[in-house]
């Protein structure tokens, strides 16, 4: 177990004080820009008030930014997006909601040790059930939908819940085989969502999918690395604006991309550029019954350079899936742990 990052908090008392008390290691308060600057050069981790994002910019803090979004749940996605396109150097939004939740504990734990870890430590615990597959054609992607619906409904998930699931779930699926190989050049002209398409295998894009505590989660990782931070805040802010058009240079994928976040409670994107595209959605349940809770919670943005390296689940065939214990795909890599 590797030690917890040392914390810098910069936001108001509310805030600071639970994030105090909740946030595993050694957390220091600052009061100002300079006292943040001066904390930042021993720290791993910063974590400011959204309404104190603006005194950020003007100046590097090279480690990573998590802002607190305070606000009515109505009033979430939209600044989440406004903290995001404000400030480049924030990549990571928390709601104050979440910091109250039963949940906070384990995920602050689980991001800060994200950024000790690396890409392949997943914002998910390590108590719950998961599979695994690849998935090189287009054809196929009703039958893996379909064993996602008998997964999760034989897990008790509502039918309302696995409904939304297997929407994201088809959303990202179909970035991973027509966007993402348009978009890196893969294909020599973009893909049409009606056209069939098939995929060497070693360039299947791997869904994994499970149940943990109250989150139902699915994960796509594809092998092509085309989506930039720019391009992502731009698409969701235009799906925020008042005026949404249908984006036509990416087969339709920007209203997509909107209605995968606007399902969401938790968000983890990482993109290795030319290599990975690593997208994890997860959604809150209820107690009774596994019914649907949806507010968005949480959402990070992990962007890297092309030099990192990564694995791919390591099957040799799409045809069958993987089961992979709570131990496994909850805080592994996938690449490490699957069993047939």
């Amino acid at each position: 177990m590797t030690t917890p990052p040392y914390s810098v908090v910069f936001a108001g008392d509310e805030l600071s004080s639970r994030l105090q008390s909740v946030l595993p290691g050694f957390v220091v308060r600052v009061a100002n820009r300079s006292q943040l600057e001066s904390a930042a050069l021993r720290a791993s981790v910063v974590f400011v008030g959204a309404d104190r994002v603006d005194q950020l910019i003007g100046g590097p803090i090279d480690i990573p930014i998590v802002a607190i979004v305070d606000c009515e749940p109505s009033d979430t996605f939209a600044n989440t997006i406004g903290t995001l396109a404000s400030c480049p150097s924030v990549c990571h939004i928390l709601t104050a909601s979440l910091l109250f939740s039963p949940r906070a504990h384990t995920h602050l734990a689980a991001l800060l040790e994200r950024f000790v870890a690396g890409p392949d430590h997943l914002l998910i615990g390590g108590r719950g059930v998961a599979r695994v597959a690849l998935l090189a054609s287009s054809e196929k992607r009703s039958a893996r939908l379909a064993r996602m619906d008998e997964f999760f409904s034989k897990h008790n998930v509502s039918e309302r819940t696995v409904s939304t699931i297997l929407d994201v779930s088809e959303e990202l699926v179909m970035n991973a085989l027509y966007d993402a190989p348009s978009e890196s050049g893969y294909f020599s002209r973009p893909r049409q969502r009606l056209e069939n398409v098939e995929l060497p295998v070693e360039l299947a894009c791997e869904i994994c999918y499970g149940v943990e505590d109250e989150m139902v989660f699915v994960r796509v990782r594809d092998h092509f690395g085309s989506l930039s931070r720019a391009r992502l805040i731009e698409v969701l802010a235009r799906c925020n604006s008042q005026s949404v058009a249908l984006d036509e240079s990416r087969g339709g994928a920007g209203l997509g991309l909107w209605r995968v976040f606007s399902a969401a409670s938790m968000i983890s994107i990482t993109v290795t550029q030319e290599r990975l595209t690593d997208v994890v959605v997860g959604i809150a349940t209820t107690k009774q019954g596994r019914g649907y809770a949806k507010q968005l919670q949480a959402l990070h943005l992990f962007f890297g350079p092309q030099s990192e390296d990564y694995e791919m689940l390591s099957i040799t065939s799409d045809d069958d899936d993987y089961a992979l214990s709570n131990h496994g795909v909850l805080d592994e890599s996938v690449t490490l742990v699957c069993v047939a």
